[in-house]
């Protein structure tokens, strides 16, 4: 387990070069350290609390290490960025050499140092400008410092267009017209399709992360994210603290994305998992919950129950390996949880059945 070093060695303090506002959520504010001699990759994140959201980021330094402590058990086919512990805001002596590369608005906070996670490179970006948005300037799209930061999320449960009819409020809201951004881009089964990607591939990926975290870390993935974003980096000089782990020789997918790979991230809201019918419960809570990235039982389309019934496939496979020979009530949980959830599906189909 990576703890936190002295935090100069981190470069999160280590210049005074500003460091680059990446994300924001309900959460925190997150920001890149640059990591010099790296291709100008930032292989460092600082995610800083934000103030009166009533969520923690001990909390999720917790869930975080819990999940890292499980993933060594084996080798996954997703990654896990590393974390590199807590940094308190009353520490004075680290915040008087971070503040003066925030924006001045922000003053000490809590806050967690964790692996960044590479975007995808400009060939990439541009491919996604070109396929879904030709019609906008993309000189103005690339020029824009906040679009190099372009993570893709898989959303396998949702496409694009649908007979408008049809549409309940909850999709409504999804297609409200927003400013194009290649933060955090939404990737639907149609746009994959587009791109030949084979959205099974990803539902197998998906599988085995949600197994891996209800049985071997037993946590619920209540809002946990997933993204595409390029392979774990090799090691190199200025990444003193890189460790190899089993996650590195998994195989990364290519194709018209370029070598990429799936990532979870954000664990705040997650909590610990009982392996019991009340677990099974919080389980299919958190599994709707979620943004639309996992696939949708009951479909009528074909193409979309295909990837449901390889994702169901491939998560009770999985789970039968985590549990092992466990029998009895643990043992019937996963085909337990995946009927909970299709019962799920069909009794809110019964009042005009949208993507959730």
């Amino acid at each position: 387990m990576d703890t936190l070093p002295n935090i100069k060695e981190l470069s999160v303090a280590h210049d005074t070069t500003q460091l680059d506002k990446i994300g924001q959520g309900n959460c925190g504010t997150v920001w890149a350290a640059p990591c010099l001699g790296c291709s100008g990759h930032s292989h460092l994140a600082m995610k800083q609390e934000n103030s009166s959201t009533g969520r923690s980021l001990s909390h999720e330094l917790q869930i975080h290490q819990k999940l890292l402590r499980a993933s060594a058990l084996g080798c996954l086919p997703f990654d896990i960025p590393r974390s590199f512990g807590f940094l308190d805001a009353q520490n004075s002596a680290v915040w008087n050499d971070i503040l003066p590369r925030l924006h001045d608005t922000y003053t000490r906070r809590n806050a967690i140092v964790s692996e960044k996670i590479i975007p995808f490179p400009v060939s990439t970006r541009r491919l996604l400008i070109r396929k879904f948005s030709s019609d906008i300037d993309e000189k103005r799209v690339m020029n824009n410092l906040t679009n190099e930061h372009c993570l893709i999320r898989p959303y396998l449960r949702r496409r694009r267009y649908r007979n408008p009819k049809n549409d309940t409020a909850e999709q409504k809201k999804w297609k409200r017209p927003r400013a194009f951004s290649l933060q955090n881009f939404p990737l639907h089964l149609d746009q994959m399709e587009k791109l030949g990607l084979d959205p099974c591939e990803y539902a197998i990926v998906m599988a085995d992360a949600l197994a891996f975290m209800h049985w071997v870390a037993r946590v619920d993935g209540n809002d946990v994210k997933f993204v595409l974003a390029r392979p774990r980096s090799p090691p190199s000089i200025c990444c003193q603290h890189h460790r190899k782990s089993p996650q590195d020789a998994y195989p990364h997918n290519t194709g018209i994305l370029g070598p990429h790979t799936m990532w979870i991230l954000d664990f705040d809201l997650c909590r610990d998992l009982t392996l019991d019918k009340s677990g099974i419960e919080q389980a299919c809570n958190a599994f709707w919950g979620n943004d639309p990235c996992y696939p949708q039982p009951g479909q009528s389309a074909t193409a979309d129950q295909r990837v449901w019934d390889t994702f169901e496939h491939r998560f009770l496979e999985s789970s039968a390996k985590a549990l092992g020979t466990r029998s009895g009530q643990i043992g019937v949980l996963p085909s337990l949880l995946m009927e909970k959830i299709k019962q799920t599906a069909m009794d809110v189909s019964k009042d005009e059945f949208g993507n959730w």
